[in-house]
């Protein structure tokens, strides 16, 4: 199909509608901003202006090759909302913990679409706690909000707040819960959000099994509660199988920060020596497991990250890290605003939307600008 050139605050970009179609922890942390506009379709495709030398950063809802593998494709955006829910609006938003990176650059985005409509936000930290999302929800619907984005770490522990919020007409927004592409919708939610878990996971494994078919491989997953994360270790295993690599062993890191990660990834490597790979479920993590590595002299494992953080894209350019999966924290907020207008006047949305997403690696790594 014919691309076309789209302009946007960062230039003239080209965005062709691709066949095959599309994370972050709730947001994670990203850069070159997508140009999906809203009522993008799924397979939209959109490639920003690259440096000479180097290969474009591409943001999708699906890297090549997903669709066709068997991965759901769903839309990228929401429709851009008729009108204005009035003065004094207020959004509310609440996600797991203010510490995981790329989250003040989300809600900046939900800051941004809700100031298009005369509306503020009220965003609550939810400190990685399921009880204090619960109350962060209490008090937002005893603020009078007109919409409500919960990014859930136990969304059943959010059951009553949210049957509480569909009794006064407000509306509830989901972000990556339940993280599955196919998953039934959370009762009393009006639209999901997703992370794209499972696209993230299927890049990483293609990445490994293009570089080493048939290697064995580790997976670095949190043991804390957040079950979009627990999602993306399942899906991490089933593309691992799928594309004909060999899960060996599995680390449990304790907490989301670089020790316990590196402790994990030490130990996963240690029991299993025949790892040729790993994947994590951060850019943290991954950063922690190239480390521990090194540490051990198994300088050729490879390593795959999710977030696009600015940390990672050094190890990459080196190549102790061999890929990551970036997002745009603040197009992703942006987005969730859009959603959270919409349903507050009414508007028929998508139950479930894509965030759109770009593989970071050494081909394109000088062409991409972190976030954070």
């Amino acid at each position: 199909m014919k691309a076309k050139s789209v302009g946007t605050a960062k230039g003239v970009v080209t965005s062709a509608l691709a066949g095959a179609l599309c994370l972050g922890a709730a947001a994670c942390s990203s850069g070159s901003s997508p140009t999906s506009t809203p009522g993008t379709s799924a397979s939209a495709t959109s490639a920003s202006t690259a440096s000479s030398g180097s290969s474009s950063v591409v943001w999708t809802t699906a890297p090549s090759g997903y669709a066709a593998a068997g991965g759901t494709e769903l839309p990228g955006s929401y429709p851009t909302p008729a009108k204005a829910p009035g003065n004094g609006c207020k959004i509310g938003y609440i996600d797991p913990s203010g510490a995981i990176p790329g989250i003040k650059a989300e809600i900046q985005g939900v800051t941004n679409a809700a100031a298009k409509y005369g509306c503020t936000v009220v965003s609550k930290d939810g400190q990685l706690n399921p009880q204090v999302q619960v109350t962060g929800m209490q008090s937002l619907l005893a603020e009078g909000v007109a919409a409500i984005i919960v990014n859930p770490l136990v969304v059943a522990a959010l059951a009553a707040p949210i049957a509480e919020a569909n009794q006064k007409h407000i509306p509830v927004i989901i972000e990556d819960s339940p993280a599955s592409p196919t998953a039934a919708n959370v009762a009393g939610t009006v639209t999901d959000f997703l992370q794209s878990r499972d696209v993230t996971a299927y890049a990483a494994a293609k990445a490994i099994a293009d570089a080493k078919p048939g290697a064995q491989v580790g997976l670095l997953y949190p043991a804390f509660q957040a079950g979009n994360l627990q999602y993306q270790v399942q899906r991490f295993q089933y593309w691992a199988q799928k594309l004909g690599l060999h899960v060996a062993g599995t680390g449990n890191s304790s907490a989301d920060n670089p020790s316990a990660a590196s402790q994990a990834a030490s130990a996963l490597l240690q029991k299993h020596r025949n790892i040729q790979a790993i994947m994590t479920y951060n850019d943290t993590a991954a950063e922690s497991a190239a480390t521990a590595a090194r540490s051990l002299g198994m300088n050729n494992v490879l390593v795959t990250g999710i977030d696009g953080e600015s940390g990672v894209t050094g190890l990459i350019s080196q190549g102790r890290v061999l890929m990551t999966w970036a997002y745009d924290n603040t197009h992703n907020g942006e987005e969730l605003g859009t959603a959270a207008i919409d349903a507050a006047e009414g508007v028929k949305i998508p139950a479930k939307v894509s965030a759109p997403g770009a593989i970071i690696n050494k081909s394109n790594v000088s062409s991409y600008q972190p976030q954070a």
